[in-house]
């Protein structure tokens, strides 16, 4: 190889940054961090890029000018010796070599990002890639006359902007920091730059390690992200919406823009009834016809917007559509979020129980937005609290968390909301991982049902009209949970106490005489003895040692339990 293509040159001294200052108090920084800023020609990289790395005290590096400080050969003379593909190799190189020394800022050309490759590299390296997303008029005032450009020359700009947004925007959302550009001077740009970087909290990534592993993604702003976060999973890019009509009209348009701007095609957006009662054989019907009318094939993907309900339906839509269409879960709030986006169960209900009929469909990807939960009714931020109490009776320190925080998370604390999503999916996603189809003859997943076998069967006498919410009723089971452990020697005489008050600290019914309807004894006990975790006409509760010491058992007298709802508050 010639010394011009010879793109692998060690990397020459630093230079000092251009008017480098030092670090003003109360300025963001991310010092520990190189920045990739990516960005169509007149998105200002350059100009941005000099500017940004003088306040953050990082070098400033241009990929074209390195490319062509180590070809010898000015781009132009690249692309037309030797073609685009051997320049991009050459690209990929110098940027990898940049990103592998000490932090800095690049200004990338426009294609850089286009390769792969180059993406694969800028992740790896672990720098922030920052999308400069300018619109057509404003690009095309600032790339008047660049007729050096291989792409604009001879050419007509309008068309070719025209041409380049169209193909690359798609894939520039796949940045992950977007700042949009105006016709403000540089230096205002600069500063709001600074600030979106010292303000971007970036995503915490889980990983569920069954056959085919996937990710839940816990942070903020991910739908307005979610096209470029789900382009590189799915087998194409078309998609259905499912979402229940009150999270439809919150958080539906910001799903769509994001999508769209992803480049993901969405087929239709169906939105279903809110609440518990969707979850049946109609509204399964329904669904699945009018997924199959707006034209799904074998590798168009369901996305599930919204709560357990649309994510236990459309996941089971999903699994049984065409014989099993690719799902993603996009819950918004907290009780979807903590547990049942997580884990691959879907199903719908019968008269007789919940979640009667279902499949075990996993998810391709698991999107958390947190920022979902600061528009969550209270009542729902509430019922999801009891999963996330149940996930801390299961594990042990996390209690201690829970008794210490639950009411902060509930009052809104965006951080102890974030935690909280975070540990419980961890904790589930383990569990999950060493029992994907709850097949343990003991333990194992069957342990994510604490306080449910009593919670089901009170949701079901309810009818699931409303006046129920399914984590309302797992919190009054995880009380009866404990005083059944409690009453059968298991557990300390404390525990029931101690779970009702945490239950009531976050503003649940933590008894179920506290209910506004009448319990009878005999139809709850018919309820759990039909509940799908019974084996071989037994019940089968989890019961607790304490905190981080659960375990199942079927031997349960029948007698003991009768008692107990009796004590309760339960009539005949």
């Amino acid at each position: 190889m010639s010394r011009n293509l010879d793109l692998t040159a060690p990397d020459r001294p630093e230079r000092a940054p251009e008017t480098a200052r030092p670090h003003r108090p109360g300025e963001p920084v991310a010092q520990e961090r190189s920045i990739v800023l990516i960005g169509l020609p007149g998105a200002g990289k350059s100009a941005i890029g000099r500017r940004l790395a003088a306040r953050m005290g990082l070098p400033f590096r241009d990929a074209d000018v390195e490319i062509e400080a180590a070809a010898g050969l000015p781009i132009t003379e690249i692309f037309a010796r030797y073609g685009e593909p051997h320049f991009r190799d050459g690209e990929r190189r110098v940027i990898a070599r940049l990103l592998a020394g000490p932090p800095l800022v690049l200004a990338t050309g426009g294609g850089a990002f286009m390769d792969p490759a180059t993406r694969r590299a800028v992740t790896a390296s672990g720098a922030m890639s920052v999308w400069l997303r300018a619109r057509a008029p404003t690009l095309l005032r600032r790339v008047a006359g660049r007729d050096h450009r291989p792409m604009f020359h001879g050419r007509d700009p309008a068309a070719v902007l025209d041409g380049l947004i169209t193909a690359r925007h798609p894939i520039y959302t796949e940045a992950e920091l977007i700042v949009d550009c105006t016709d403000e001077p540089p230096e205002t740009t600069t500063r709001r730059v600074m600030a979106a970087i010292g303000n971007h909290a970036e995503a915490e990534r889980l990983t569920v390690p069954l056959s085919q592993p996937y990710d839940i993604l816990v942070g903020g702003n991910l739908l307005a992200r979610a096209g470029a976060l789900l382009a590189p999973l799915l087998p194409s890019r078309r998609v259905v919406v499912i979402a229940d009509a009150n999270v439809a009209s919150r958080h539906g348009l910001s799903l769509r823009a994001g999508l769209e701007e992803g480049g993901l095609t969405i087929l239709a957006e169906i939105v279903v009834p809110p609440g518990e009662a969707t979850k049946s054989f109609p509204s399964y019907a329904e669904v699945t016809e009018r997924v199959l009318a707006a034209g799904a094939d074998r590798r168009t993907t369901v996305i599930a917007l919204g709560g357990g309900v649309v994510g236990d339906l459309a996941g089971f839509v999903a699994a049984t559509t065409l014989r099993g269409l690719a799902f993603v879960q996009v819950p918004t709030t907290l009780l979807a979020q903590v547990d049942s986006s997580v884990g691959g169960k879907t199903g719908i209900n019968l008269k007789s129980g919940k979640n009667l009929v279902g499949a075990f469909h996993q998810p391709k990807l698991v999107l958390a937005d947190t920022a979902t939960l600061a528009t969550l009714p209270a009542r729902e931020l509430r019922a999801g609290w009891a999963e996330v109490a149940k996930h801390g009776l299961l594990d042990g320190p996390l209690w201690d968390w829970c008794e210490a925080n639950g009411p902060a998370a509930i009052a809104g604390d965006p951080a102890a909301l974030r935690h909280a999503v975070l540990a419980s999916c961890k904790l589930k996603g383990a569990v999950v991982a060493a029992d994907e189809r709850e097949e343990a003859p003991d333990g194992g997943r069957a342990l994510l049902n604490l306080g449910h076998t009593f919670g089901h069967a009170i949701e079901a006498e309810c009818g699931y009209d409303g006046s129920l919410l399914h984590g309302e009723a797992v919190a009054i089971g995880l009380v009866l949970a404990a005083a059944l452990s409690t009453r059968l020697g298991h557990a300390e005489a404390g525990l029931p106490a101690r779970v009702a008050r945490h239950v009531a600290s976050v503003g649940l019914r933590a008894r179920i005489v506290d209910m506004p309807r009448p319990f009878s004894t005999e139809r709850l006990m018919a309820r759990m003895r039909s509940d799908k975790k019974a084996r071989e006409g037994k019940m089968r509760f989890i019961l607790l040692r304490g905190p981080g010491q659960a375990f199942t058992s079927s031997d349960v007298p029948e007698d003991a339990v009768e008692s107990l709802l009796r004590d309760a508050g339960c009539g005949a």
